[in-house]
């Protein structure tokens, strides 16, 4: 087994050295050295726990949070010689059962597995009695009810820290030094070694333009993508919103396609693949269309509205220029905005008020067994949503903020872990108490996030130093990149393009 990081790099990826920050990270683990490692969007992260991965005599153990995307993980570590597998509740149980047979038995070097199902009777059983060398968490920064993409059963992870005695591994491309404290508490970090890359992409070019109207907005969408050559991809904020937005731009002449949840998972698979091959130039869509775009030469990533945090902006605009050449990203804005973006964090992140009167409600209606049947239509209208969102797992809503309130307590079906997204059924446990103290400070933490938004929009400085301040690093000065430090946009788009 060859010891050296750089050789088994060369050997098994090609590449002649490791990119900034890859090589500290690697080396702190496979010495045995916990380690936290901020790499920017298309910064290579996966390479992070592949190479200790190929180092190691025994299992590496990779938490992720998209099953979706379990499959495509493991075909690009079988492709670089890794026995690699994954474990989720999508899969049939025989199959199941035959991937921790070989993970007991020696014969996996890579399994990815969910948070959820990081906590079932077989996963910690294999903890218990496998060889496991190197415990990687994938996205680390939905640990963090501070981040932008929170899941609560991520902060279950360090639980299996009981049965194992390896070095933990938390990767993620975009956390502030807040985010960061609480992923090293909650893994339970010791003295890690924390590598925190630049948050500056020196290719990517900011812009925030104005727009007055809905019918303004579109309009601009059409003339971005016209102007625009190569690979693009547009973020609106709804479902009706990103098929809207597709069937106008295909009237264009232009090949696009949608991408959201609501689609079948068959069709958005082949939307995907259809991007990444080329077979389609624009994909408009919510961001489902997240985590695990890998798709290097992007050059153009346009919001059509702002999104509610800048960590989730970072994310989703950082998917362009993943090959280093110029590339552009550009929000539409309006004022309407920022009361949109209240709207949300009252429907997302209620009042204690309102949280404490919907609990009491909710007792009453649970009566001696406890329990309520959330698709109840009396139960529907109090909510004042159709409860079928929270129940397919998306963290937003009265019921989940009563959740994380520890006021009610969602009931998994049978066979699968407590929290599992997408396990619930129709009905809740409802608590004795709502902790006020919770709902106050993650609605000061989310309505903090939307003024962050709201400052980046309209600032009249440089994008980029805004950007760059936000995630706890200091610039030098003006980037000459954006819109502010006197970027030309439409010469700017020509100099791209050409």
């Amino acid at each position: 087994m060859d010891r050296d990081p750089t050789t088994v790099l060369r050997r098994a990826f090609g590449y002649p050295a490791f990119r900034p920050g890859q090589e500290e990270v690697v080396r702190a683990v496979t010495s045995g050295r916990d380690a936290l490692g901020v790499l920017p969007t298309g910064g290579g992260k996966s390479v992070c726990y592949q190479v200790p991965a190929l180092m190691a005599e025994g299992l590496t153990l990779v938490v992720t949070p998209l099953i979706s995307l379990m499959e495509d993980q493991v075909g690009r570590a079988r492709a670089v010689g890794l026995r690699a597998a994954s474990l989720s509740a999508a899969q049939d149980p025989a199959v199941r059962k035959r991937v921790l047979t070989r993970a007991r038995s020696a014969q996996l070097d890579l399994l990815f597995v969910s948070p959820e199902r990081l906590g079932t009777p077989s996963l910690v059983r294999l903890a218990r009695t496998t060889r496991i060398d190197l415990l990687a968490v994938d996205e680390a920064h939905c640990i963090s009810e501070w981040g932008h993409d929170f899941r609560p059963a991520y902060r279950t992870i360090a639980a299996v820290k009981h049965f194992v005695r390896c070095p933990t591994l938390a990767l993620t491309a975009s956390a502030t030094p807040e985010v960061r404290a609480d992923i090293r508490a909650n893994l339970r970090l010791v003295r890690p070694l924390e590598v925190v890359q630049s948050f500056e992409r020196s290719n990517l070019w900011w812009s925030v333009e104005r727009v007055g109207s809905p019918r303004a907005r579109l309009q601009r969408v059409h003339r971005l993508l016209q102007q625009a050559t190569g690979p693009a991809i547009v973020y609106a904020p709804t479902r009706n919103s990103v098929d809207g937005i597709r069937d106008s731009v295909a009237r264009l002449g232009i090949g696009c396609a949608a991408y959201h949840a609501g689609m079948p998972a068959a069709e958005r698979s082949g939307v995907q693949e259809r991007f990444m091959s080329g077979g389609v130039r624009v994909v408009v869509a919510t961001n489902a269309f997240g985590m695990g775009i890998d798709k290097a030469d992007v050059r153009t990533v346009i919001h059509f509205q702002m999104p509610t945090t800048l960590e989730a902006y970072y994310q989703e605009a950082g998917r362009a220029g993943r090959d280093g050449a110029p590339a552009r990203c550009i929000a539409l804005y309006r004022r309407g905005d920022a009361r949109l973006a209240r709207a949300f964090l009252d429907q997302a992140h209620p009042s204690p008020r309102r949280l404490r009167a919907l609990h009491h409600r909710l007792r009453v209606l649970a009566g001696a067994s406890g329990q309520v049947d959330v698709g109840r239509p009396e139960v529907a209208r109090l909510l004042g949503q159709r409860p079928t969102a929270w129940m397919s797992g998306d963290p937003s809503g009265p019921l989940a903020a009563l959740e994380r309130a520890g006021a009610i307590r969602a009931l998994p079906l049978e066979g699968t872990p407590p929290g599992a997204v997408g396990s619930f059924r129709d009905a809740v446990a409802v608590m004795e108490r709502c902790d006020d103290a919770t709902v106050v400070r993650r609605r000061r933490s989310v309505s903090a996030k939307i003024r962050a938004v709201q400052r980046y929009a309209r600032t009249r400085s440089c994008r980029s130093v805004e950007l760059l301040r936000y995630f706890g690093e200091m610039s030098r000065g003006g980037c000459r990149r954006c819109d502010r430090c006197g970027w030309d946009s439409e010469k700017g788009f020509s100099e791209i393009d050409g």
